[in-house]
């Protein structure tokens, strides 16, 4: 199923335009349609796609070797193997005609792996018979820590080549109706704060069955797919991830400064650094600042934050539950959930399903174009978001619960919003999201009201 990244297929079709030689890297976490995209970009043009497995080199030479031939119409050759990938690129490139021809290496990772050298030789292959040629080269890859250093840091040897890269992401929350068909929009929101957007996730819903049931029989159940799943893709970017599990897991009990989580571990806040780095890094964690910071690469007041809501799903019910899951007590982890799934889970999601809309529709929303967007908190009070314009400053509360929002909910939020040292020129706008709607008397009051 192929759903959105028109703004990703935009890119490579301007790359396949172009009259020269093109270079695209695309990475991004398991699972998350880097392949999918691919294909759908590549499949009314002409094109190799080359899958890397673990096999040896050699292996993995012969099979680069027969599609060449074979999209070269050069069948009977079919049991020929070049002597080398470069042998076999110059034997493309002599052979192609006018038409543009992609190629793709998917899971490039997996030949650096085997070869130390392999993006060195791809530097010299690109350098000296690639970008001479009419070829649109796209090296695709899972685990982000290799694509960086083998493609797209400083030091790589391929850095600087490429003219494009696409970090491919998790799907929005609008999209979760077109993966789960027929599911209500209060499923949908539960689906958000546990399956996530990641495409493949999405894919194994089960519609036809309830929330629940999907929660037990796809993520609980130690032989369904994602149980592992997290272990899977920390393992594939960190050796030794067991500091790593140990801080997140800190992190989704609650504690998100880093100094509390260094106590808990029983080591500085300054030891902690590389680790919370490396999460960000890859995508996992993110540090946020209160909006109105200036400066927020030096601010004390940083809390981490999983970005990702099945990573953040998974190892606070998970991870911490396994000694329950592997004797295959499903029902009493899943009445844990059901226990705390809204508070905990459902009520954070909707901050981000609000930030989201907000993002594509500003003007629908808040009647302006924020310049930023982000939380804000002091010591004793915080604000879900606010949204911070040329001209205009919008104050927004998100309310996830079963009763409709009232009066007393506007008051607290307006009371807040002098508390935030904003320029006082801005207009201030009101702003709240309601699951369930809203009392009589709130349509009368100066601010934007809008229920899921």
């Amino acid at each position: 199923m192929f759903i959105d990244r028109k703004n990703e297929l935009s890119i490579l079709n301007e790359e396949y335009k172009k009259k020269r030689a093109s270079f695209t890297v695309i990475y991004g976490r398991r699972r998350v349609g880097k392949t999918t995209l691919i294909s759908q970009y590549i499949k009314d043009k002409s094109s190799i796609f080359y899958y890397a497995t673990e096999s040896s080199l050699e292996n993995q030479l012969q099979q680069f070797s027969y599609q060449i031939l074979s999209f070269l119409g050069k069948q009977y050759l079919k049991h020929h193997s070049f002597d080398s990938f470069e042998q076999a690129f110059m034997f493309l490139v002599d052979h192609i005609g006018k038409e543009k021809v992609v190629i793709v290496i998917d899971e490039y990772h997996k030949l650096t792996q085997l070869d130390k050298s392999f993006s060195g030789f791809m530097q010299k292959i690109w350098d000296t018979v690639l970008s001479q040629s009419r070829i649109h080269l796209i090296l695709c890859g899972s685990v982000i820590t290799i694509m960086h250093n083998e493609v797209l840091s400083y030091k790589s040897p391929l850095y600087g080549r490429r003219t494009s890269n696409i970090h491919l992401k998790p799907l929005r929350f609008n999209h979760i109706s077109q993966f789960v068909k027929g599911v209500s929009k209060l499923n949908q929101m539960n689906i958000y704060a546990s399956f996530g957007t990641v495409p493949k996730y999405l894919e194994l819903y089960d519609s036809r069955r309830s929330f629940w049931y999907n929660i037990a029989s796809q993520i609980l159940d130690k032989n369904s797919y994602l149980y592992p799943e997290v272990k899977f893709l920390l393992k594939d970017e960190i050796s030794q991830p067991v500091t790593y599990f140990t801080i997140l897991e800190i992190i989704s009990r609650g504690e998100t400064k880093i100094g509390k989580i260094g106590g808990k571990l029983g080591v500085p806040a300054s030891h902690l650094s590389r680790y919370m780095q490396r999460l960000c890094d890859l995508d996992i964690l993110e540090k946020q600042v209160p909006i109105t910071e200036k400066w927020p690469e030096k601010s004390k007041h940083g809390q981490y934050r999983i970005k990702d809501n099945f990573i953040k799903f998974w190892m606070h019910y998970v991870f911490m539950n396994q000694s329950y899951l592997e004797i295959g007590n499903v029902d009493y982890v899943l009445e844990q959930i059901k226990k705390s799934f809204n508070q905990t889970f459902v009520s954070f999601a909707f901050e981000d399903y609000a930030k989201e809309q907000i993002l594509e529709n500003p003007e629908v929303y808040l009647g302006f174009t924020p310049t930023k967007i982000g939380r804000w908190w002091n010591n004793h009070e915080e604000i879900d978001l606010i949204a911070i314009g040329e001209e205009k400053a919008a104050f927004i509360e998100c309310k996830w619960q079963t009763r409709k929002t009232e009066y007393s909910v506007f008051s607290e939020l307006l009371r807040k919003s002098k508390l935030v040292n904003l320029n006082p020129n801005l207009e201030k706008v009101m702003v709240i999201f309601s699951k369930s709607g809203f009392s009589n008397g709130m349509n009368n009051l100066k601010g934007r009201f809008f229920s899921y």
